[in-house]
């Protein structure tokens, strides 16, 4: 005999709350929902203003109009549309209201079965949005507490700190290549204490450096940074005297040693920022820590600031039920492929939080090598 499993209910707002499904655009918020008096059935269809003022008292009424209805509380079903739900959302989690949302891409593939082609209205994605809390396929919206919102922006600024500074690198290597033609140093030395000496001393201009003599150029540096090893200026120095033969006027040097030089100010600036907002996260993930949050142990290769940056995207572990739950949230869910004899490939969905699939992927690349956990 076949087995027969108890049938579980999927996660959904309540039957006994009245469920307004709202398409939210930077102007409009348009309402859909159907309630029952007595035996028939109606449905509201309203729209108004994408403001605070407006957003309050709506949410006011439909509670009201909710509780003479019959219904014990209200539910709001939004598609997350860039940053203008945050209004309506913010608004009735702060009356006690409950808020689901629906994943972009199920709303798309549910339009198409709803009314049987991809076109795009705001009435009829209001009643889409309204079918996908029926059967199941919206998340709870449960929001952070403040320590956690605050880790979370930190993340966030973090990672815009860092992608400002790939950028600025980027840019000066250009620049430096037009300038200081054949430097050939490593990135080390690049970006480690002998390229900021350079920088500071000689904006990177190989007819700078060539105009002192070599002893001078020598001093001078290590007056700049105590230390710095000989054969590597030594090797600097010949690289300055070849560059030197490239065509390049005094008007193109001073405009290029004028844009390196604002640049790397530029890098530098979001280079302490980075490091100020790293060690930020590392003291509150510390402190949430003593307060009893259960976080992801330290090993080696897992440093304290990957730690951060990681649970900043996860937020606390205890709202996950289950592990798969969080690799779910990840987007690290494996999709698979097959169908009679065609078996394709599995692969991850990618349906999930981009930045934590980031992180996670760093952190194993540095624990896959021979001498850490994953080798």
């Amino acid at each position: 005999m076949q087995k027969i499993t108890q049938f579980q209910p999927t996660d959904k707002p309540s039957s006994n709350h009245l469920v307004l499904a709202v398409d939210v655009s930077s102007r409009t918020l348009d309402v859909y929902s159907r309630y029952r008096q007595l035996a028939t059935e109606f449905e509201l269809c309203e729209s108004f203003a994408n403001d605070l003022p407006t957003i309050a008292q709506k949410l006011e009424h439909y509670t009201k109009q909710a509780q003479q209805l019959g219904y014990g509380g209200l539910s709001i079903v939004v598609e997350p549309s860039g940053c203008y739900e945050n209004k309506l959302t913010q608004a009735a989690l702060k009356q006690g209201i409950e808020v689901w949302t629906v994943n972009p891409e199920r709303m798309y593939k549910a339009g198409v079965i709803h009314h049987g082609d991809d076109s795009k209205s705001d009435p009829l994605d209001g009643k889409v949005l309204y079918m996908m809390a029926g059967i199941g396929k919206v998340s709870r919206l449960v929001p952070l507490s403040a320590p956690w919102q605050q880790l979370r922006q930190l993340g966030q600024w973090l990672e815009d700190g860092t992608l400002a500074a790939a950028d600025a690198r980027i840019h000066i290597g250009t620049l430096r290549r037009a300038l200081f033609v054949d430097w050939k140093q490593s990135g080390d030395v690049s970006w480690g204490a002998t390229g900021r000496a350079i920088q500071s001393v000689y904006a990177f201009d190989p007819w700078k450096i060539t105009n002192d003599s070599f002893e001078d150029y020598v001093e001078r540096m290590r007056a700049h940074h105590k230390g710095l090893p000989e054969r590597g200026l030594v090797s600097i120095w010949e690289q300055a005297q070849s560059s030197c033969k490239a065509p390049l006027s005094s008007a193109g040097r001073y405009a290029l040693r004028e844009q390196l030089m604002h640049v790397w100010k530029s890098w530098e600036l979001h280079d302490r920022r980075k490091i100020s907002l790293g060690q930020q996260m590392v003291a509150l993930v510390e402190t949430l820590e003593h307060q009893g949050y259960r976080l992801p142990p330290l090993v080696s290769g897992f440093t304290a600031l990957a730690r951060a940056k990681i649970v900043a995207e996860t937020g606390p572990w205890e709202h996950f039920p289950h592990w798969r739950a969080l690799t779910a949230y990840a987007g690290l869910k494996v999709r698979s492929r097959s169908s009679g004899r065609y078996r394709g490939q599995d692969k991850i969905t990618k349906k999930g939080r981009i930045l934590l699939r980031k992180y996670v992927g760093q952190v194993a690349w540095v624990l896959a090598r021979k001498d850490r956990i994953l080798g």
